[in-house]
């Protein structure tokens, strides 16, 4: 279904007349500012000036309850790093089947994190943003139908959850990456499995993503290349271009809240078809301590990307068996593609200082620092960031 429609749909639903309709305005926004601190060297985005743009926010969110366990709800997101242009987050209706199973239908949510639900409320966790590493897919929701259960089993609260998503970007680009914008699209299925217990929260993900495309056109030109030499297969170029591929996200989460502290750790593995996105692992372990209305915490993370070297290995049997000078002709085309395949190399690892006043009951001030360390390629970086985030 088409967001413009899904959106439609749901706009109509929200303002029906008062008389038909209990509507619900909620809202959030998080004003934030951050600056490298090294001279020549950027972070997600963040260089030497201060940008006040890249993780700024503001969203409303309009729910509306017909009754009989029928609602719509609709959110607004304007982005610092997309000019402020509004878009609908969220557009879709869900209702009660029983007191236990709900169904939704719309534009929502992919919940593959821990935070996924509530990923761009600042004001929902400590940190200005959660970890990126962690927090990389290129989408956070999609077109779809779902399936929610909660119940309570014994003294553990359970929540289980089946999606079907399709999601499609037009102009995608990485989060602080110099890449130019490419049409992106994803389909697929997402299970969630959560419990709480006391204070312990515990969760797992699934995503199994049937079809995905990324087309970058300098992949597209680098795969039309190698095809043209007419010396390689198919298969080569299959295994270079991420078209028409499939993958496997996981993500798995554990929290211990004991009111005055708190420990949390996530993992997500994103494990992809043969192509130049590598295979990517990535964790953090976080806690903080909690005094009157501060929260001080520390963040620990690592982050690591194996490229896939299917298409190369591909054209090096041919490769080394040809003559001296026709090795030379070909160096450029073999090797280009060795370095795209490793253009999203990563073996890095970061720690997040920072902290969290609470000044006012909807309103919080923080400040963090950022130490990150890449070994592949070699890369040091230092972001100093502030944010006030707010919910009304």
């Amino acid at each position: 279904m088409r967001k413009s429609t899904v959106a439609l749909c749901v706009l109509s639903t929200l303002y029906m007349p008062s008389l038909y309709a209990d509507v619900q305005i909620n809202g959030f926004a998080s004003i934030v500012a951050g600056s490298s601190l090294s001279d020549d060297k950027s972070y997600y985005g963040y260089d030497k000036e201060i940008n006040f743009n890249n993780d700024s926010k503001v969203a409303l969110q309009f729910t509306a309850d017909l009754g009989s366990g029928l609602r719509a709800t609709a959110q607004v997101l304007s982005r610092g790093n997309n000019d402020y242009s509004a878009e609908f987050e969220w557009a879709y209706i869900s209702y009660d089947i029983s007191d236990k199973l709900m169904l939704m239908a719309g534009r929502q949510r992919f919940n593959l994190y821990k935070y996924s639900d509530y990923i761009d409320v600042g004001y929902a966790y400590h940190w200005i943003t959660p970890p990126r590493g962690v927090y990389s897919l290129p989408f956070n929701s999609g077109e779809g139908v779902g399936l929610v259960y909660s119940d309570l089993w014994g003294d553990t609260e359970v929540g289980l959850t089946y999606k079907y998503i399709t999601t499609s970007v037009s102009d995608y680009a990485p989060i602080g990456s110099s890449t130019p914008p490419a049409p992106f699209s994803a389909e697929g299925h997402i299970m969630n499995f959560n419990f709480v217990t006391s204070g312990f929260e515990y969760g797992l993900n699934i995503g199994i993503v049937t079809d995905f495309s990324y087309e970058l056109p300098a992949l597209l030109g680098l795969g039309d290349a190698i095809a043209q030499t007419g010396l390689f297969s198919q298969q080569v170029v299959d295994d270079l271009l991420p078209i028409n591929d499939s993958a496997l996200l996981i993500g798995a989460n554990v929290k211990y809240d004991a009111g005055k502290w708190f420990i949390l750790a996530e993992y997500t593995r994103i494990d992809v078809d043969p192509s130049s996105f590598n295979i990517q692992d990535s964790a953090f372990i976080s806690g903080g301590i909690r005094y009157k209305d501060f929260t001080f915490h520390l963040t620990y993370g690592i982050d690591k990307g194996d490229p896939q070297y299917d298409a190369y290995d591909g054209m090096l049997p041919l490769y080394n068996s040809l003559p001296p000078a026709n090795q030379a002709a070909l160096a450029p085309l073999v090797f280009g593609t060795k370095a795209a395949l490793e253009a999203q190399q990563e073996d890095s690892s970061y720690y997040i200082i920072g902290t969290r006043w609470d000044f006012h009951p909807s309103a919080a001030l923080k400040l963090e620092y950022t130490n990150y360390s890449n070994d592949k390629p070699s890369s040091d970086e230092q972001l100093l960031s502030m944010a006030i985030d707010l919910v009304f």
